[in-house]
């Protein structure tokens, strides 16, 4: 469901949009949730621009599972705490991982970086450059956004947030109910799409940008924490910077894991922030 139907009861601030999506057809549509950044509005005639955060919801969800985190930031936006962004977030599929499947049918990842940023930009006045397109995202969404980012780093290029990402090696330990459509049971399609397969591909580009990069999971989240060891222990064989997260008592939530970090998990947009070009 490329649409989320149930918006009737957003909070204020929030905005339910609909944009084209030509990869999928001449009268395809998406949905997708804003936020923009105080005085957006009163800065109407000086023009100033924003970097985007998009933010990507889990595996067998909607773009309404962003809402804490979208609130989240907003608020650390009004005090200061945090640069000021646009943020987004977009309603794919429920299962699909945010990229490209197997054979092409159900192309989530051309959706993301052609027809979802076109629309944002062309809608709103966005900084257009990589390194000020962020993406954040929980579980299923956690590895999207580091696919996307190292997949598509000319579109994705400033920093990669994962909130307890599906960063398991195997394809078999993930469960073929909810992988099946996007992988076709292909360990060699799964380890292809794998973001350390994917860091490897373009480890010159990332060394010499130093993208921000961030995993984060939550102390509780026992299923998925030796997949994160895994992570971090390849990141820091690579000599790649990130920084590394284990929320305590946190369970396989992004709101616990956001939360937990509070205040000290802003620091990783202002380094973000700072490497924007063409602010």
């Amino acid at each position: 469901m490329w649409i989320d139907t149930d918006v009737w009861e957003l909070p204020e601030n929030v905005t339910y949009e609909l944009y084209s999506q030509p990869t999928r057809g001449p009268r395809e549509q998406g949905s997708y949730l804003v936020v923009l950044p105080p005085g957006y509005d009163d800065l109407e005639v000086n023009g100033e621009r924003y970097p985007v955060l998009y933010w990507l919801h889990g595996g067998f969800s909607c773009s309404r599972h962003a809402l804490w985190s979208l609130q989240f930031y907003a608020r650390k936006m009004e005090l200061g705490k945090m640069p000021k962004v646009i943020l987004v977030a977009p309603q794919v599929l429920p299962k699909g991982r945010w990229i490209n499947n197997y054979d092409g049918s159900r192309r989530l990842g051309d959706i993301m970086r052609n027809d979802l940023v076109n629309a944002i930009d062309e809608r709103y006045r966005t900084i257009q450059h990589p390194s000020a397109r962020w993406l954040e995202g929980h579980s299923a969404g956690g590895y999207g956004a580091f696919n996307l980012g190292l997949k598509y780093p000319d579109v994705f290029g400033g920093a990669l947030s994962s909130l307890a990402g599906s960063f398991r090696t195997k394809l078999a330990d993930e469960g073929i109910e909810i992988t099946y459509d996007t992988y076709n049971n292909s360990q060699t399609f799964f380890t292809a799409n794998h973001a350390l397969t994917l860091l490897e591909k373009i480890l010159p580009k990332v060394r010499e940008e130093k993208p921000e990069l961030r995993l984060l999971i939550g102390g509780d989240d026992i299923r998925l924490r030796e997949a994160h060891e895994h992570m971090w222990a390849t990141l820091d064989k690579l000599g790649v910077p990130y920084t590394k997260g284990i929320i305590s008592g946190a369970p396989h939530t992004a709101e616990h894991v956001i939360g937990g970090l509070n205040n000290e998990g802003m620091q990783f947009w202002w380094d973000a922030r700072a490497k924007v070009v063409g602010a």
